[in-house]
């Protein structure tokens, strides 16, 4: 956050700051939102702002000034992202309109206090050990709304459950997951992917069973995936999918910290333990799977 704070003109990304952070930039998105509040992306774009207005409010600096210094190429970037975050162009912030954050969230929840909402404690229901040649078949899915890949979601579950009953291999799967490899670029990320998996002959809650891949078209996203083998922490939710995010910065900002464990740079992943089509949101119950060294 310091290096953000000194580097608003310069180029910041997730991974750069993953590698100064010395974190896996598997993980690290996924750490800072647990502490912050915000994604990495979000909160940049907070400070970029917020530093801009409180220039344009205090100074006579041309539009482009500020926009360099806060780093946006052209006057007409930081315009639009203006906009779209405040609901004001740079005029109208220097003649001291009213400020509202129309997407991020309140300010004045973000620093100088940084504080998250309580969350549940989180301790790991087991330790397992995946083994090697594990693949689930994959689709992928692009685009997150308003911070959610729901939608998303249901499109790559569609396009895989439609593809396995096609040919006949429902009754072979044995484990459902889902993994989120990208740092969203904000709470509408058109190129977040949302990835669901298949895993055949093995279950992955007994860790039990061959791993098959029965073979068939790979049409549209439908792509092998391997599973990082290793160990894991393996965590329990139950309750609707749109509460997973709690246990996420639960396991990130108070469960991992204490533990002394170490991340490995691989992605994190969810197990399904049963279907939204048979059973109520509340009782929906999902595993968290954290890649340790």
């Amino acid at each position: 956050m310091c290096h953000v704070e000194a580097h608003l003109a310069d180029a910041l990304d997730a991974a750069s700051l993953a590698d100064r952070a010395s974190l896996s930039r598997h993980h690290f998105h996924r750490v800072f939102a647990a502490h912050v509040g915000l994604s990495v992306a979000e909160f940049i774009t907070y400070r970029r702002l917020q530093r801009a207005t409180q220039m344009l409010q205090g100074s006579a600096w041309p539009v482009a000034e500020v926009a360099w210094a806060v780093g946006y190429d052209t006057a007409q970037a930081l315009a639009k992202a203006m906009r779209r975050e405040l609901g004001v162009t740079p005029t109208q912030a220097r003649g001291g309109a009213v400020l509202r954050w129309l997407r991020l969230p309140t300010p004045a929840a973000l620093p100088p206090t940084l504080s998250p909402q309580p969350i549940k404690p989180m301790q790991p229901v087991r330790f397992a050990h995946l083994p090697p040649g594990i693949q689930a078949l994959t689709a992928t899915a692009r685009g997150m709304v308003g911070r959610s890949l729901s939608g998303a979601a249901q499109q790559a579950f569609g396009e895989l459950m439609d593809a396995a009953g096609r040919a006949g291999l429902l009754p072979r799967v044995r484990s459902c997951i889902a993994l989120v490899p990208d740092d969203p670029e904000g709470p509408d990320d058109p190129q977040c992917r949302y990835v669901a998996g298949l895993v055949f002959g093995h279950n992955l809650a007994t860790l039990q069973g061959a791993c098959e891949q029965p073979a068939l078209p790979l049409r549209g996203s439908l792509a092998w995936w391997p599973l990082a083998p290793g160990r894991y922490a393996v965590f329990s939710h139950i309750g609707p999918y749109t509460t997973l995010h709690q246990a996420w910065d639960a396991i990130y900002r108070d469960w991992l910290p204490a533990s002394g464990e170490k991340l490995r740079d691989v992605p994190p992943m969810e197990l399904c333990l049963n279907s939204p089509a048979d059973t109520p949101p509340e009782k929906l119950h999902t595993e968290i799977w954290l890649p340790l060294r």
